[in-house]
């Protein structure tokens, strides 16, 4: 696994969606997932959708990929609301999860592999 960086909050802060996202798709990429990125919703059909749909032998995920200070939109959170309402697994991710490891133990699931294991032989 490819180290998330330093476990300090003043990182998070610094850190822009674009970064966390590249981070992000380093460790999918690493861990052979399927991954679907819209380029901007706001021009497709469904405006807000989210930013990351995540697949693997552990099932699929929809995350929305925000900066530690960053809101979501109105219809964000209504894909939000009508993901998880469905019974899908939504939510946001924030530079603090990369960082804390939440980030590389949902993956890890995703892949249907314990996050211990993927740490050590990466």
């Amino acid at each position: 696994m490819r180290s998330p960086g330093p476990q300090h909050p003043a990182h998070a802060a610094a850190m822009s969606e674009a970064e966390l996202m590249e981070a992000i798709r380093a460790m999918v990429t690493d861990l052979g997932l399927h991954a679907f990125h819209p380029a901007d919703s706001r021009r497709s059909w469904g405006p807000g959708f989210p930013d990351l749909v995540i697949a693997g032998l552990g099932g699929t995920i929809f995350r929305e990929c925000k900066t530690e200070t960053g809101s979501l939109s109105a219809d964000q959170r209504r894909w939000g609301y009508v993901l998880q309402a469905s019974g899908q697994r939504w939510a946001v991710w924030r530079p603090r999860a990369l960082l804390n490891g939440q980030i590389a133990a949902e993956l890890a699931a995703v892949a249907s592999i314990q996050p211990g294991l993927w740490e050590e032989s990466a």
